[in-house]
């Protein structure tokens, strides 16, 4: 699809949805830039249930009572199966609000107390809503990506590229 095909950017964000919930939004790998060589993104569009931040590991909201597929909230108890992780937020989103959170990609992804080490898979399951651990034996199936760096600092992001099978 071509750049000027896409009538927002995938940072907006709305009180009223300006595009089915769901719809997806492929961003083309960059020769150049702050986002050089860091391949193709992909985006969801979705409805925040609750307050999202930078780096929250985006899962359906599982209180939803209207079988809504992309009411979104952050991540919260132990590591879920991949499979619910609709994505990750790359910016704020409000409670109540609609915007993109990146499904695939190379991204920043929370964690929370737990340091994270380099080269390895990653589930949600941290120790805050939200954030992500390594991988645990026995928690393959919760896997949505993989750290590209190690992370000790407690309660920040990491880069990491995820492929969230949610979406």
């Amino acid at each position: 699809m071509p750049t000027n095909a896409f009538p927002s950017t995938v940072t907006q964000v709305d009180t009223a949805a300006r595009f089915p919930l769901g719809y997806l939004v492929t961003v083309p790998a960059k020769g150049a830039g702050t986002d050089a060589d860091r391949g193709e993104q992909v985006w969801v569009y979705v409805a925040a249930e609750a307050a999202l931040a930078t780096g929250d590991i985006v899962v359906r909201d599982p209180s939803a009572l209207t079988n809504d597929m992309y009411g979104v909230t952050p991540s919260a108890g132990g590591a879920l199966v991949a499979m619910s992780v609709v994505g990750v937020a790359q910016h704020t989103i409000g409670s109540g609000s609609f915007g993109f959170v990146q499904a695939k990609g190379q991204c920043l992804v929370k964690n929370g107390t737990a340091d994270i080490t380099a080269d390895t898979g990653i589930t949600s399951g941290g120790s805050r809503n939200g954030a992500a651990i390594d991988i645990a034996a026995g928690a393959e199936h919760c896997v949505f990506g993989f750290s590209l760096e190690a992370e000790a600092t407690d309660n920040t992001t990491f880069d990491a590229y995820i492929n969230c099978f949610g979406a």
